[in-house]
């Protein structure tokens, strides 16, 4: 089970990572700009590292909504279990418990700083003169 879980956490960080590089190839002029007046390597990964929190600050708020909704959902309506496999449980238990939405929120928020880190210090590697050409 575990292993399904670090799947879906490793898809989750590429996912991140990846949007994060989108926007650090879209921006690779203004990248360059700053640089060439002068910002240091270190602001520029700053920059980076807020606009992902930023973007996992929005995630998380949404993520936490739909997460609410469909566990209300799913709790709503009792899932039958087959009498064959389960001897004792006719259906399946739901609980919804308000840690486990504190725990997935600090988790998926961890994850997605984990996954800011490469886009920026890439984008704080850029050489300022190439990044300006690419304009």
């Amino acid at each position: 089970m575990w292993l399904y879980y670090i799947l879906i956490y490793i898809t989750a960080v590429f996912g991140i990572a990846n949007t994060l590089i989108n926007i650090l190839m879209d921006k690779k002029s203004e990248i360059g700009m700053l640089m060439a007046m002068g910002t240091s390597r270190k602001s520029i990964t700053k920059i980076f590292l807020i606009e992902s929190t930023i973007l996992g600050a929005f995630g998380l708020l949404l993520g936490l909504v739909l997460e609410y909704f469909t566990a209300l959902a799913i709790g709503s309506h009792e899932i039958e279990l087959p009498a064959e496999m389960y001897l004792v449980l006719t259906c399946m238990p739901m609980k919804i418990a308000a840690m486990n939405f504190f725990y997935a929120s600090i988790f998926a928020f961890t994850i997605n700083m984990i996954a800011g880190v490469y886009p920026a210090t890439k984008a704080s590697k850029l050489d300022p003169v190439e990044a300006i050409e690419s304009i």
